[in-house]
């Protein structure tokens, strides 16, 4: 479970500085805004969570 946890942490941190990245370079937002983005990230990090589960071992 702490490797599942780990995982999910470190995919959540990636999508948060990519998806804000993508908003800065696209003109979507120019400022950084990480609050925008947390609640995706934590919806994220519950499906990836959760879909490691379901995975082959």
């Amino acid at each position: 479970m702490g490797k599942r946890l780990g995982y999910s942490l470190l995919a959540t941190l990636l999508y948060l500085f990519i998806s804000n990245m993508g908003n800065l370079i696209f003109g979507i937002s120019r400022n950084f805004s990480w609050i925008t983005t947390l609640w995706e990230s934590l919806f994220f990090f519950i499906f990836v969570f959760l879909f490691q589960q379901f995975r082959k071992k």
